[in-house]
């Protein structure tokens, strides 16, 4: 017998992309084809990696989203059970399909979704790649869905991801038209409540928010009553303070936690006789309980509970806990004042 013609990209490849523009024949031989690579011992990662990726591409450039990605996460899926690691070019392939991918129904979510999973079991942080976060939600705020970029840049914790989110918050709250107190929290809480608490990230965010809100361009520009330095060394460069007490709050919220106690002080020590920072953030949450109605808000309270507990070293309220509560949080973020 002749000896067996060596499966290479160049041979598997070209037979599968010779079927278009019949997209679901490609698509059904791309399965049958890398099913077989993923089944030999050892399987053929490379390989099928490759295959998938170059017909996800052509059938999503087609307009074909299902069987597209299809494929797409089928690939994504072989990388992190291949444990393909993430630099330039895997990154790349992944980034490639998700521009291609429809924001609209189910596609790109889901390839999304597999590809931050595939980062989180391959790489060194448990939120996922901060670059490839950072892309997903810039992608969804292009298309204005909001929603899906919050969580995405909120994740990244880059710094470019950070001023993208005060971007986007900007325009959500149609440029300081509507209270833009509830966005300032939903850009800081969520930083706040990492553990230890991601301080960068927040500031950053506020920082640019801010600068959007004090522009010339800003509807909110009339809101704003005074400035006053914020008196920390690297935090925000000054106070705004303006007739949205839930902005005030942000602001203040942000200050506060970087005057907290260090990493590894026991709760004696932090708390002192006179409970030191810890007596200041509880004055600075009731105050503000009363001043706002967003503050107010059982999940909002449930946060600062956290923050409370886990940064000031403040004992937790009974039957707390919740392990929904930055879900919670940002669906109650849009009532109130």
């Amino acid at each position: 017998m002749p000896p067996r013609r060596a499966q290479t990209l160049d041979t598997l490849l070209p037979p599968i992309l010779a079927l278009l523009p019949n997209t679901y024949s490609a698509h059904q031989k791309a399965l049958t084809t890398t099913a077989r690579l993923l089944h030999t011992n050892p399987p053929q990662y490379s390989l099928a990696i490759e295959i998938l990726f170059a017909v996800s591409k052509e059938l999503l450039k087609g307009g074909e989203g299902g069987s597209g990605t299809e494929l797409g996460v089928k690939m994504v899926d072989a990388m992190r059970e291949g444990k393909v690691e993430i630099d330039e070019k895997s990154r790349a392939n992944v980034t490639q399909l998700l521009a291609l991918a429809s924001p609209n129904g189910p596609w790109r979510k889901k390839l999304a979704e597999s590809a931050v999973k595939w980062t989180q079991t391959v790489g060194k942080c448990p939120t996922g790649d901060a670059n490839l976060l950072q892309y997903i939600g810039e992608l969804y705020y292009k298309d204005h869905h909001f929603v899906e970029a919050e969580k995405y840049l909120l994740g990244s914790g880059k710094r470019d991801a950070a001023i993208t989110l005060a971007d986007m918050m900007y325009e959500w709250c149609d440029k300081g038209a509507l209270d833009p107190g509830p966005y300032a929290l939903r850009g800081v809480l969520p930083s706040l409540l990492h553990s230890p608490p991601s301080i960068l990230p927040a500031i950053t965010f506020l920082t640019a928010f801010l600068a959007h809100l004090t522009s010339s361009s800003s509807s909110f520009a009339a809101s704003i009553v005074s400035t006053v330095p914020s008196q920390t060394l690297f935090s925000l460069p000054e106070i705004v303070l303006s007739t949205s007490p839930s902005l005030n709050f942000a602001q203040l919220a942000l200050v506060a936690v970087q005057h907290a106690p260090a990493v590894g002080t026991n709760a004696v020590q932090a708390q002192g006789m006179d409970e030191g920072v810890a007596r200041e953030w509880k004055a600075l949450c009731t105050r503000y309980s009363k001043l706002s109605t967003v503050v107010a808000q059982k999940e909002v309270q449930e946060a600062l509970s956290q923050i409370a507990t886990e940064i000031f070293h403040v004992s937790p309220p009974r039957g707390a806990g919740n392990s929904d509560l930055l879900q919670n949080l940002m669906g109650s973020l849009f009532g109130g004042r």
